[in-house]
């Protein structure tokens, strides 16, 4: 439109043309004219310039008016109408969700967006990132239409999650990237961050090559576009949070009490006393104390408590609601049975008492003598030749005594016990095979079909083994700690094999001998763990069974191996849910978030065994998977059947006793807060400039306080010129109109 400027010398060159056409003819009656209007020449040569600059402004006027013209105010440059890409990033970290007045910043940062893309001139593009972890990129390639743009950031929620700073500024790169080769026509670029400026997502702890990176790709953005921070925080805000939820067991049993622990920390710089704590078991709540917290503190609160009945159980720990409720709530999935099945198989059954390899630790398993309470562990012993049919699926936990060597077949039963999240419990002795072990077991060629956390060496005897217990350092003999009557470390062991960890294993030592030897080695394997105990498990080759530090020694053998069903039950925001199902082949599954919403979970088959897994975990609470044939008793697989009328039921119900013990109709899991985002702390503008954004240009706008009002005029000003342009058109014809008349009138 502006080329239609060239109009304006219309008037002009219509009067040359005009002098053109004219001869100029001498007679004698002219002769008094022109001698008449000498005397007026000036005046009538300003009249003339005067009309052919009203007449030519006017023409230049109109050809503006109608191209709209915008001067435009972003806080960065002044430019006129230049269509420009703006990337809007808002930050997805839980901190946003702090509302100190009616609406959170998440909600304020999502308004003022809004307002940004009703405030842009018509032609601009917009894309949409939400600075989360991991960043997501809501609208990639530029959008024209604001309506439509507008939803998009309407639909936004926010995760519970923590903020990437770098690998978000690396998704803005790549959408900037794109734009410029789809849309050329976009010239200028400008990157609004909306955010609280949180110091764990904004001061990112990188080093080496990581920080030049991220310095490097800042560098590139701030050369390339206009960068604006749109601080949305307040500093010194206070916050309650409850950073850990645990029970003391890790398989919980009924008709016997249970400490439910949380731990409640205050991030805030001001005293908090008798702050409430409440304890909700299946929605219901069940207990509170109160709690005084000194700034920077935190406590640990126990809550006792009984389970009536089996099942996977839901249990959250509760705060009073302050201005970020998000983290005053913690939950725990607790799979709840009336027993603990434990399988034992022995590798040298004797018909009488205490002569098996198994017969002292099936004692030590279920030592409980009551004839009137059901024992907590209930044991079953099997001969090794009974393995391959017996269904491990029915056992919390397999120990394997004395067992002199394994078929392939049998490995791979017991690798796929491991990889449904089962627990096995080798104890050694003198019929085990050592190279048996080591090839079908041990599979160091073959890490998919390892089931044994060390490789056995040779047999190793002497007169007696002292046991170095290595500080007390490992979870499994932690209870150990200042019980030196125990007698632990003076128990006798005679023989042994020698353990050798493999290179780059995840397998741990726990518990030593006095000369360095590992005595029990344990190791995470497929969603279950593995220990290896070097000696036996009867008196052939040591007196551990003898001694008193036997029982609680192998009941914590029990408990550790099954110590990851919980843990997988209970996961962060953003790590997946996954589990192992029954039979082969995918079945129909869904996840039952904690919104209401139902998401599905993809299935696949490897080999003999089915695995489903669910990565939409971007909300803290309680997600329950119902489906068929669930594996049973694991964190992530734990049994799922139906019920008897033929519909899936959701969790926490009881069922009856299966073959996997006390199984549910779903699958619960807990997913928590990571609580650093809890920390609600700020990085000042200095420290942006100096440690984040060294040598980058940007904008910074507190913009809570000041745009309280309007903060559109804030952020973006536009001046629509075309429509004081379109009122000087028509002053400036009412001017030509009357300017013409005027000197006509003269003239005459």
């Amino acid at each position: 439109m502006l080329a239609w400027l060239a109009a304006a010398g219309a008037p002009l060159i219509l009067h040359l043309l005009n002098r053109r056409r004219h001869r100029e003819v001498v007679w004698a009656a002219m002769q008094y004219l022109l001698a008449a209007m000498k005397k007026n020449s000036r005046r009538i040569l300003i009249e003339q310039w005067i009309l052919l600059a009203v007449r030519t402004l006017l023409i230049a006027l109109v050809v503006l008016a109608v191209a709209e013209p915008v001067l435009e105010q972003t806080g960065i440059v002044a430019g006129v109408g230049q269509p420009t890409h703006k990337v809007l990033v808002i930050d997805g970290s839980y901190s946003m969700a702090y509302k100190p007045t009616d609406k959170s910043r998440f909600e304020r940062a999502k308004q003022l967006a809004e307002e940004i893309v009703d405030g842009s001139h018509q032609g601009d593009g917009f894309t949409l990132l939400l600075m989360a972890d991991p960043p997501q990129v809501v609208v990639g390639s530029p959008s024209f239409g604001a309506k439509d743009f507008i939803d998009e950031i309407a639909n936004l929620k926010l995760p519970h999650g923590g903020g990437d700073l770098p690998t978000t500024l690396a998704k803005v790169e790549q959408v900037l990237q794109t734009a410029r080769r789809e849309h050329p026509r976009l010239t200028r670029e400008e990157v609004y961050f909306l955010t609280d400026l949180g110091r764990t997502s904004w001061a990112p702890d990188l080093h080496g090559d990581a920080i030049a990176e991220f310095r490097e790709r800042s560098r590139r953005l701030g050369d390339a576009a206009s960068l604006t921070v749109l601080d949305l925080g307040q500093s010194g805000s206070d916050n309650l949070a409850v950073t850990r939820a645990a029970a003391s067991e890790p398989l919980a049993t009924v008709a016997r009490d249970v400490s439910l622990e949380a731990d409640i920390r205050n991030f805030g710089r001001q005293p908090r006393a008798r702050q409430l704590v409440e304890l909700f078991v299946d929605g219901r709540r069940a207990g509170e104390q109160f709690v005084d917290l000194e700034p920077g503190a935190s406590k640990t609160v126990t809550f006792p408590y009984r389970f009536d009945l089996p099942g996977d159980r839901a249990v959250e720990i509760r705060l009073a609601a302050d201005l970020l409720d998000v983290d005053n709530h913690r939950w725990l999935a607790l799979p709840v049975k009336d027993r603990i099945r434990v399988l034992c198989v022995d590798g040298r059954p004797a018909g009488a008492a205490f002569k098996g390899a198994a017969d002292y630790l099936a004692v030590a398993l279920s030592p409980q003598s009551d004839p009137t309470h059901p024992a907590l562990v209930q044991t079953q012993i099997v001969p090794e030749g009974a393995l391959m049919d017996t269904d491990l699926a029915q056992f919390d936990c397999v120990f394997l005594c004395n067992v002199a060597q394994f078929t392939a077949s049998e490995a791979q039963v017991l690798r796929a016990y491991l990889n449904a999240g089962g627990g096995l419990v080798f104890f050694l002795g003198e019929h085990v095979l050592a190279d048996s072990y080591n090839r079908q077991l041990a599979a160091p060629s073959n890490e998919q079909a390892r089931v044994l956390p060390a490789i056995l060496g040779s047999k190793i005897a002497k007169e007696q083994y002292g046991v170095n217990p290595l500080g007390y350092a490992h979870p499994l003999v932690a209870a150990f700690r200042n019980q030196e009557q125990s007698g632990l470390l003076t128990t006798p062991i005679h023989e042994y094999f020698k353990l050798t960890i493999p290179e780059a294993s995840r397998a741990k030592v726990a518990l030593a001998l006095e000369n360095g030897d590992p005595l029990v080695v344990e190791e995470p394997i497929g969603r279950g763990r593995a220990i290896v105990v070097a000696t036996s498990a009867d008196v052939s080759w040591t007196a551990m069974p003898l001694w008193p530090s036997y029982v609680p020694l192998v009941q914590e053998l029990l408990l550790y191996s099954m110590h990851d069903r919980v843990q997988d039950r209970n996961v962060q925001v953003g790590q997946p849910l996954s589990g192992v199902l029954k039979r082969t082949g995918p079945r129909a599954m869904h996840v039952k978030l904690p919104t209401g919403e139902i998401g599905q979970v993809r299935v696949t088959s490897q080999g003999n065994e089915s695995a489903w897994s669910f990565s939409d975990t971007l909300t803290s609470g309680l997600y329950s998977a119902e489906g068929d044939a669930l594996a049973s008793g694991t964190a992530g697989s734990a049994t799922a059947e139906k019920s008897k009328t033929g519909k899936s039921a959701s969790v926490p119900l009881p069922a009856a006793n299966d073959a996997a013990g006390e199984a549910t109709t779903g699958a619960m899991f807990a997913v928590n807060l990571n609580t650093v985002e809890s920390e609600l702390s700020q990085i000042d503008t200095a420290e942006l400039a100096a440690d984040v954004w060294p040598g980058v240009q940007f904008y910074h706008h507190t913009n809570w306080r000041d745009l309280g009002d309007e903060p559109a005029t804030e952020i973006v000003r536009h001046s629509y010129l075309h429509h004081w342009l379109l009122i000087a058109v028509f002053g400036l014809l009412v001017t030509e109109t009357f300017l013409a008349w005027f000197f006509g009138r003269r003239s005459a």
